[in-house]
C-alpha cells in the first residue's frame, strides 16, 4: 500500500517537477542596479492556421475578388479608350492625306466591263520546300489569292484602313459598383487603365499596319492580273447575261429583269507555248540567269 501511495503522489508531483526541470537552467541576471532582469518569454510554435493562412505584408484592404475586378475593368476602359484615341489621331492623318492617298491607290480604272472587280495575284519570288528526300526550288510562284468579284461602287482606301478602328470616341464606363471606392481601389484602378490604354494605343497602330499591308497586297495583286492577263498567262473572268421583260409573281412583278453572273473564273495557263513570246524571253532569261 505504502509504495501504491509513494507512486500516486509522484504522478501528482510529476507536472510541477517537470516545470521546475524546464526553468532550472534560467539563471536570472542583474542589472547594473542590482536587479534581477526579466525572464525570457520563449516564443511559442506555429499552429496549423498560421502557415495555412500568412499574415500578408500588403497595407491594402482591397480584398483580391475586388482587386481582380478592378484590374480587368480598368484594363478593358483602359483599352478601349487608348484605342479610340489612336484610332481619331490615324484618321485624322489619314484624312489629311487624302488627296495623295486618292491618287496613289485608284480601284475604279481596274474595274472590267462586265462589272467584275478582278482577282488579286501575289507573286513569290525563289522558292523552295524541303523535304527528307527531296528539294523543290521555283524562281517565281503566283497564287490566286483572292477571286473576282462584282461591286456596286469601285473600292477605296477607306475602304481598307477604316476597318476595324473604332471611329465611336465615347467609351463606357461601368456601374458604381465596379468603379473604386477609396484611395486603395483607386491606386489599382489607375495602374490598370493605364495598361489598357497603352495595349489599346498599340492594338489600333496594329490595326492600321494590318489594313495597310491588305490595302497594298490587293492593289498590286489586281495591277499584277492585268499584266498577266496581257501576257495570256491567265484567263479573263467570263460573265453570262440574261434578260427577261417581265418576271415575278402575283404579289412582286419586275420590269427589265437582267441577271448576270460569273460562269469562268480566271485561272492560270500553264502551258507556256501560249504565252506572248515577250512573256517566253523574259522567264527564259530569269531561269538562265538562275542556271548560271
Amino acid at each position: 500500500m505504502n509504495w501504491r501511495y509513494a507512486m500516486k503522489r509522484i504522478f501528482a508531483l510529476l507536472p510541477l517537477m517537470v516545470s521546475l526541470a524546464v526553468h532550472a537552467g534560467e539563471t536570472p541576471e542583474l542589472d547594473a542596479s542590482g536587479q534581477t532582469s526579466a525572464p525570457v518569454v520563449e516564443t511559442a510554435p506555429p499552429d496549423l492556421d498560421s502557415l495555412l493562412k500568412p499574415q500578408s505584408k500588403a497595407t491594402t484592404k482591397v480584398t483580391d475578388i475586388r482587386n481582380q475586378l478592378l484590374t480587368d475593368m480598368g484594363n478593358t476602359v483602359g483599352f478601349r479608350g487608348g484605342m479610340a484615341a489612336r484610332a481619331r489621331e490615324l484618321v485624322d492623318g489619314l484624312n489629311a492625306r487624302s488627296p495623295s492617298l486618292d491618287a496613289m491607290f485608284k480601284f475604279a480604272p481596274m474595274i472590267a466591263k462586265n462589272g467584275t472587280l478582278p482577282p488579286v495575284i501575289v507573286e513569290a519570288r525563289d522558292v523552295a520546300a524541303f523535304s527528307q528526300d527531296q528539294v523543290r526550288t521555283a524562281n517565281r510562284v503566283y497564287k490566286i489569292e483572292r477571286e473576282e468579284r462584282f461591286v456596286s461602287v469601285p473600292p477605296t482606301w477607306r475602304d481598307y484602313l477604316y476597318v476595324g478602328l473604332p471611329l465611336n470616341a465615347s467609351v463606357e464606363l461601368p456601374d458604381f459598383e465596379a468603379r473604386p471606392q477609396d484611395s486603395d481601389e483607386a491606386e489599382i484602378w489607375e495602374v490598370a487603365v493605364r495598361k489598357g490604354w497603352d495595349d489599346g494605343y498599340k492594338q489600333a497602330d496594329a490595326i492600321l499596319e494590318a489594313n495597310f499591308n491588305r490595302l497594298t497586297r490587293d492593289y498590286l495583286g489586281m495591277h499584277l492580273y492585268s499584266s498577266l492577263l496581257q501576257n495570256d498567262m491567265i484567263s479573263s473572268t467570263s460573265v453570262a447575261e440574261s434578260q427577261q421583260t417581265v418576271t415575278g409573281d402575283g404579289k412582286q412583278m419586275m420590269l427589265g429583269d437582267k441577271l448576270r453572273r460569273v460562269t469562268g473564273r480566271a485561272t492560270f495557263e500553264t502551258d507556256p507555248k501560249k504565252w506572248r513570246p515577250t512573256v517566253k524571253t523574259q522567264l527564259r532569261q530569269a531561269g538562265d540567269g538562275a542556271t548560271k
